[in-house]
């Protein structure tokens, strides 16, 4: 089985990699990501503006003090490598590369420069002399934009004749393929994936997370730091995530890199269907340890072994087409204007497998409708749909054993299962006059 890819003439063992973070800080990480099998090593990013000023703790994970429903969620003091560019590019790197070289993996070191054009062209070249296969350009990381001696509450990224002058400058003086990387708190990012791609750079990084921060109630005081800091969101960043990488698909046909919300190997398979040949893991790691790199690989493996793939091209962007298509009732059939129960009954009904239902009562607590009742002296779910129920399908998702169905309520076809598209919005459901 081939998991490998080659991005820009560079070849990666497996799409898996650590995302630039404090997962690779030195060679002894690196040789910890290459124990779990990664198909290529992304660094921390190096600035030649140090910034040592990090106080400790600087983590500050939510779980222990807010419990449920935050339980995956820290927020963080952020800072770059505490080496500059030059004392990486002179010692650090040129010991990483030789392990990734020995391993048969690329490196990718990330930069992230303050606003000198030159310092920036300068730093990269550096670092492919050092060793570096390709680069990255951290335009959105902690360090905020100065200009005229004042902090600005914008990332680099967000002045775009800044970063187009940045990347063309390196593009003259280094020859490894370069990416830069949004944010995701940006807004619209369809100017810089148009202008840097036009001015050189060959590929995405997509996305860094939010910033954010939460309230001591008791104490009244910020939780653990001071002010806004990066915000990991755990696997409830992976359908954010997504989305937006797939509207900035949408946008160019240059590579992504995905970067976020990746937990399990179901979560980075669903980055490839999309189209993304690389996927980057960093939350789950901090979480779980770098076992879950290797996890994450061997899972995917699985995947394509019980699916019947033989390599990643045999289903990369596979699920794009349908991810980017828009719901239109130009060809979903839908009920227009949409019509309230009392006026006339859904179509489609729910309907309860009683050997999965345990009557735990969930279904009839999130039912704003009043469709269920559970009659514990008979050991049922009573279901009244008549005039009540809008065949939302949500019951479908809450319930917590999966024993409901949303069903056509003459024929008995099920609409809903939980997998896959709804009947609805399968291709074969649209109407004739589209075919693609």
């Amino acid at each position: 089985m081939d998991l490998s890819v080659v991005v820009k003439g560079i070849t990666f063992r497996n799409p898996i990699m650590p995302g630039s973070s404090e997962l690779v800080r030195d060679e002894k990480d690196v040789v910890k990501c290459i124990k779990q099998g990664v198909g290529g090593i992304v660094t921390k990013s190096f600035t030649s503006t140090l910034r040592r000023t990090r106080p400790r703790p600087h983590y500050f994970p939510y779980r222990a003090a807010f419990g449920k429903g935050l339980e995956h969620i820290w927020t963080a003091q952020g800072m770059s490598h505490p080496l500059s560019c030059a004392q990486a590019a002179a010692e650090l790197v040129p010991k990483m590369a030789r392990l990734c070289r020995d391993e048969g993996i690329p490196l990718v070191v990330s930069i992230a420069d303050d606003i000198d054009v030159n310092e920036w062209a300068r730093d990269a070249k550096m670092f492919e002399e050092a060793g570096a296969d390709m680069l990255e350009l951290n335009f959105v990381g902690a360090h905020p934009m100065r200009e005229a001696g004042k902090v600005l509450g914008r990332a680099l990224g967000q002045d775009l004749d800044l970063t187009v002058k940045i990347i063309r400058a390196i593009k003259k003086v280094a020859k490894i393929p370069i990416y830069a990387k949004l944010g995701i708190d940006w807004g619209s990012v369809e100017s810089q994936v148009k202008l840097w791609l036009e001015a050189g750079a060959d590929g995405l990084i997509c996305f860094n997370p939010f910033t954010g921060m939460l309230i001591d109630v008791e104490q009244e005081v910020p939780f653990g730091k001071l002010g806004i800091g990066g915000l990991s969101l755990g696997r409830a960043y992976l359908p954010i995530n997504l989305g937006k990488v797939v509207e900035t698909r949408m946008l160019t046909d240059a590579p992504i890199i995905a970067s976020g919300g990746v937990h399990y190997s179901g979560d980075a398979i669903m980055y490839l269907l999309v189209g993304c040949p690389l996927v980057e893991v960093t939350g789950a790691v901090f979480e779980n340890g770098y076992r879950v790199l290797g996890e994450i690989i061997k899972g995917v493996e699985e995947w394509m072994e019980r699916r019947g793939y033989s390599s990643i091209n045999d289903f990369i962007g596979k699920a794009y087409e349908l991810a980017a298509r828009k719901v239109s009732q130009d060809f979903v059939s839908m009920e227009w204007p949409f019509p309230f129960p009392e006026e006339r009954s859904s179509p489609v009904v729910p309907t309860i497998d009683a050997d999965k239902c345990n009557l735990c009562g969930q279904c009839q607590d999130f039912c704003l409708s009043g469709v269920y009742a559970v009659d514990m002296a008979k050991g049922i779910v009573d279901i009244n749909h008549e005039n009540r129920c809008w065949g939302c399908g949500a019951c479908v998702g809450w319930c917590p054993l999966n024993a409901i169905k949303l069903i056509d309520k003459d024929s008995k076809e099920v609409v809903w299962d939980n997998r896959g598209l709804a009947k609805p919005y399968r291709p074969e459901s649209w109407k004739d006059r589209i075919t693609k």
